[in-house]
């Protein structure tokens, strides 16, 4: 990916693997139909993230039996109406709609293709620098998966799907970035009866790229063993994702604060950190977001 005036921006064999259409493809649709009109550098072809989300919309739509000249000309609001199925219709967007770059990922999830979707994911995998992957893919895809779980539009199965893919592809990270045994350790985890793992699966791709050695625990486990951990591994920093806090969670909590080493600190992200409990003076931080944890991470480490 490079950067065109501040402006991420992708060359045509970057969109060729995130959209699946053939090199060939995407230039026809250039100069016959000027789908859209990328801009030319020394580098060659330049596409911008709005042109790749046009493309996905178009190269959907095709896939539904849409004649390429048939739609070419059509704004991205009546291509999203056309394969909404409401023709003439305006589709309104808002903050909170997926990025059309998730759309085969989604459609993958819902028709329980795990294959397709970790597919999907390795793609974009391959064109996008760490970071980006984390901000751009798989927070905006935790978000909907989770808006669509509560929905009741996605089943649980699909959710842990998700977490696996995730969890790959921390995995993957994890050894791209291999530490040395000096490295700082973290441990990442969600207590008893916390089920939701996608925050810390962002945390722990992330430290991985400011130089920290994740131990990744996963979710729902117990405080002694979170805490057992972090003494085997002497992590300097425990981090516990909370999304659904209840009162057990903040007992749970107050044991792992109690049985962990004194020299380890407790970061508390996700929407239930703020929950109360009891605790001998040691007070954890408590993170309001992933930029907030990457600077902690940064901060811990100068």
């Amino acid at each position: 990916m490079l950067y065109s005036g501040g402006v991420p921006s992708y060359p045509i064999r970057a969109v060729a693997k995130i959209t699946g259409l053939s090199l060939d493809t995407l230039r026809a649709w250039e100069r016959r139909y000027k789908a859209v009109v990328p801009e030319r550098t020394h580098r060659g072809r330049q596409y911008a993230a709005a042109q790749i989300e046009r493309l996905l919309l178009l190269a959907q739509l095709v896939q539904k039996g849409h004649a390429i000249g048939g739609i070419a000309s059509l704004s991205d609001r009546e291509l999203e109406s056309l394969l909404a199925g409401q023709p003439g219709r305006t589709v309104q967007r808002n903050a909170s709609t997926p990025p059309n770059i998730l759309a085969p990922i989604l459609l993958a999830i819902g028709e329980f293709d795990a294959a397709a979707a970790a597919d999907e994911v390795s793609r974009l995998a391959a064109v996008l620098s760490p970071r980006d992957l984390v901000y751009q893919v798989m927070v905006p895809l935790m978000h909907e998966v989770g808006v669509r779980w509560h929905e009741g539009t996605l089943a649980i199965a699909q959710e842990h799907m998700v977490s696996q893919i995730l969890r790959d592809v921390l995995g993957s990270l994890n050894r791209l970035l291999r530490r040395s045994q000096s490295a700082t350790r973290m441990v990442f985890a969600t207590p008893t009866g916390e089920d939701h793992e996608f925050g810390i699966q962002a945390s722990a791709m992330l430290a991985s790229l400011a130089g920290i050695a994740p131990v990744y625990l996963g979710a729902n486990l117990p405080a002694e063993e979170i805490s057992e951990a972090a003494r085997r591994t002497s992590a300097r920093v425990i981090v516990l994702g909370i999304t659904v806090p209840s009162v057990a969670t903040a007992a749970e909590v107050t044991a792992i604060i109690t049985a962990m080493p004194q020299t380890t600190e407790l970061w508390l992200g996700g929407a239930g950190n703020h929950i109360e409990f009891f605790s001998a003076g040691r007070r954890p931080i408590r993170l309001e977001g992933l930029p907030e944890f990457e600077k902690e991470c940064h901060r811990y480490l100068m």
